[in-house]
């Protein structure tokens, strides 16, 4: 008994020891590396610098086979490197990325190829895609050869170079690539359905930008995943789904802070980012395909002028605007405020000023983008109160018996609401006090029943040709006041002057024509309801006194 338990004991730990010594991965780039730079000549296909008789004086070494010193607009280069003398069953390798196209000698043997070199020793961008290339049976401590050509700013590898088995390799893939697809697809998803949501409606526009930048976002991760490129594999097609998707995300978020929030912005600044982007995207992917340039050299241009231009403007106001701003304006702003970190910590591994790492990107846009929808929602919220208040006051309200239109009691309320929801939400509003000219002369001269005509006739007007949130109502006598919801006084000045051209260019019976004069006034900081009536009545006597017939504000 006691010798079958040792013989089982040996066998166990023969077992152990065989699969824990057994070398699952290797990490090709922490060998040693030699750089050549130039493009081999050929003789019957066979490339003379992977051949013994090559002058290895010539290779120098590097830390990483991507860009080596003293480059000086060259576009070719080799790289070569001695794989370990003990490999992993099924040896495969893999590359994270190639910038740009490449190919792999082993013996002076090509085994590998992405992008087709031509007699000048260079081609064409083909994409960034991942590469697995099959190792050679019994290749341990054998040289493996890479010529590269780049006219990028980076030329080499990229990333992570690993020698492992395809199923360990497959396996890494989908265990990295199912968060992925699991936010891309929310994010996806999110995206349709923000879009749909307003295309239903056609009410804030913000709604719309999210959804793009949902949209956007979600095929970008989509897109990236790994896993799609072996059922799937046009990395051409891929670059360029990637490359509007990441051109068009400082497009909708600067887009989205001018629509969401109202500081005042010197000289229309972020308005103006979002423009310049916007022409950059067009012309970056309409200029690459028609073979202006390549779409590499786009990302170029487009780092220096996000990085240093339009990501220190918006990180400037997102900061001053979180600090300025609302509950709504903070939320907006600590998600850019992420998003400005991401952008960062991106830059300085693509500068290798920090070590290079696959790191969750998706993670932290999608965190953005969160925010952004909880902060939408918080809108669409407040937007169904305001309509619910408004519903409840047309229930409660009293009608001008003459004009039919709201009397002083339903006005007083709609003050009142408006003034509430200043307090809560910090959402202007704004009156327009208007007065008839002259309408005395009308009852002297024409009779009280000519003077109701002209009161009910325009009253018509103004509830003709005013939007469906402002609420019309008679003040008394002559006079008639607007509330109008969410709205400075530069839009409600705009609201007064197409009632005052309409008024003008009416022709009433018995009287002809008839002019109105206008004040306009803004609910401001700690402000009154009897504030905002006065200097809305100076404002609508200071045109009268300046020759009636037109608008005032004050």
């Amino acid at each position: 008994m006691k010798k079958l338990f040792l013989i089982y004991f040996l066998i166990f730990f023969s077992v152990t020891f065989l699969f824990a010594s057994e070398i699952q991965v290797i990490n090709l780039s922490k060998n040693k590396w030699e750089y050549r730079w130039g493009d081999s000549p050929f003789e019957k296909n066979i490339p003379f610098w992977t051949t013994e008789k090559s002058d290895s004086k010539k290779w120098q070494e590097i830390n990483f086979p991507s860009n080596p010193p003293n480059r000086a607009k060259k576009t070719n280069v080799w790289y070569r490197v001695q794989l370990p003398k003990t490999l992993t069953k099924d040896p495969t390798l893999y590359i994270f990325s190639i910038d740009l196209i490449s190919e792999v000698y082993y013996k002076s043997k090509q085994i590998y190829h992405f992008g087709d070199f031509d007699e000048k020793g260079k081609g064409e961008f083909k994409g960034w895609p991942w590469h697995m290339i099959s190792l050679p049976t019994n290749s341990e401590g054998e040289y493996l050869y890479f010529r590269v050509y780049s006219n990028y700013i980076d030329i080499g590898l990229w990333g992570e170079i690993l020698i492992s088995s395809k199923g360990y390799l497959f396996k890494k893939i989908l265990k990295d690539d199912i968060p992925k697809i699991m936010i891309g697809s929310i994010a996806t998803f999110v995206g349709i359905l923000f879009i749909l949501s307003f295309l239903s409606r056609f009410r804030r526009i913000e709604l719309f930008l999210l959804g793009l930048l949902f949209l956007a976002q979600g095929i970008e991760v989509l897109v990236s995943v790994k896993v799609i490129q072996i059922y799937l594999f046009f990395p051409l097609l891929k670059q360029y789904l990637l490359a509007i998707a990441f051109f068009f995300f400082p497009v909708g978020i600067a887009l989205f802070m001018d629509k969401t929030i109202k500081e005042k912005v010197p000289f229309n600044l972020i308005k103006r980012l979002w423009q310049v982007h916007l022409v950059y995207l067009l012309c970056a992917i309409i200029g690459s395909l028609l073979g202006f340039y390549d779409i590499t050299s786009t990302y170029e241009y487009f780092d220096i002028l996000y990085n240093f231009i339009s990501l220190p403007i918006l990180t400037f106001f997102m900061i001053y605007f979180f600090f300025k701003g609302d509950k709504e304006t903070k939320i907006i702003t600590s998600s850019f405020l992420i998003i400005s970190m991401y952008w960062l910590y991106s830059s300085l591994i693509a500068y290798g000023i920090v070590p290079w790492a696959e790191y969750p990107s998706h993670v932290a846009i999608f965190s953005c983008l969160l925010l952004l929808a909880y902060s939408i929602i918080n809108k669409l919220n407040y937007a169904n109160e305001l309509k619910e208040q408004n519903d409840e006051l047309q229930i409660i309200s009293t009608i001008d018996h003459l004009t039919k239109l709201n009397n002083r009691k339903s006005i007083d309320s709609a003050l009142e609401i408006n003034e509430n929801i200043f307090r809560r939400y910090n959402d202007i509003f704004s009156i327009i006090l208007l007065d008839i000219d002259d309408f005395k002369e009308v009852n002297d001269t024409h009779g009280h029943l000519v003077g109701d005509k002209v009161l009910i006739d325009i009253a018509r007007i103004l509830k003709n040709c005013t939007r469906e949130i402002d609420i019309v109502g008679r003040w008394g006598g002559e006079e008639f006041l607007i509330v109008c919801p969410n709205t400075n006084e530069k839009e409600a000045a705009k609201v007064a002057e197409k009632l005052r051209d309409k008024i003008e260019k009416n022709q009433f019976d018995v009287v002809g024509n008839k002019t109105v004069s206008f004040g306009v006034s803004t609910y401001k900081e700690n402000d009154s309801i009897i504030k905002l009536l006065r200097r809305a009545d100076e404002a609508m006597y200071s045109s009268k006194t300046k020759g009636k017939n037109r608008v005032t504000i004050r």
